[in-house]
């Protein structure tokens, strides 16, 4: 069970992604419709064209779901954390609130977005019985590991940003994507001095159309994306235990 102090905060991350995804549905909704509209207007497409237009609204949205619980995520921490340490929420029971938000927020996103594929393919009946495949649920497993690893890293990045000040977000947000840049090239270039991708090249073959192989990179990728998740779970815990309110 949870308690009251952690039903607030579900509450609210619920309340404001659940808002932030339905203004910019309304939106795309409204734009493809007008343009759907526009065109059957004038002639460019005909009545089964404008119904599959339609039906890419739903596609549009499901890009949109994709997209909200991570910019939620990664712009509203500091924002959570004013309101939270002003209703008497301590920082570890904010933490742990908005990671049960994320993880329903990631439940909630996955179904939507198989729905409205589902939707956007024009046959919703025939398409859940084709979609009911082993590989495709284990595609969606994945996928909803993804969206949880995407939600993870945007929490991380918000948390830690939070604890910078104004100054400090403007040098860092600029300074670290060119000082990666810069550490990616050379690295580069250092391995390629050194013959690396040459050794690779011609001592390290893979056969991807082998099953073995196949379930190697499967398991390569599900380890990877579980280890990173778990990581920025971390950093954004660490994080969250040293918010202070600032004055800018």
């Amino acid at each position: 069970m949870i308690s009251s102090k952690q039903k607030i905060v579900v509450q609210t991350d619920l309340y404001r992604c659940g808002k932030g995804f339905v203004i910019a549905a309304i939106w795309l909704a409204a734009i493809q419709a007008f343009f759907a509209i526009l065109n059957l207007i004038l002639g460019r497409i005909g009545w089964s064209s404008f119904g599959s237009d339609l039906r890419g609204i739903f596609s549009s949205w499901s890009f949109v779901l994709s997209l909200v619980p991570f910019f939620y995520f990664l712009i509203m921490p500091y924002s959570t954390f004013k309101w939270t340490i002003q209703n008497g929420i301590s920082r570890k029971t904010m933490w742990r609130s908005q990671m049960l938000s994320a993880v329903i927020i990631t439940l909630v996103q996955e179904v939507l977005i198989v729905l409205f594929e589902v939707l956007a393919d024009g046959h919703p009946a025939e398409a859940f019985i084709v979609n009911s495949s082993v590989s495709t649920w284990q595609g969606i497993l994945f996928e909803l590991l993804l969206l949880f690893e995407a939600t993870m890293t945007a929490m991380a990045i918000g948390y830690f940003f939070s604890l910078l000040n104004r100054k400090w977000k403007v040098i860092v947000a600029i300074g670290g994507p060119i000082l990666a840049a810069f550490c990616i090239y050379y690295l580069t270039l250092l391995l390629i001095k050194l013959g690396v991708f040459q050794f690779i090249g011609s001592n390290w073959s893979i056969d991807l159309s082998g099953q073995a192989a196949k379930t190697a990179i499967i398991v390569t990728l599900v380890v990877s994306a579980i280890v990173w998740t778990l990581l920025m779970m971390l950093v954004s815990r660490i994080s969250a235990k040293h918010m202070q309110l600032r004055r800018d």
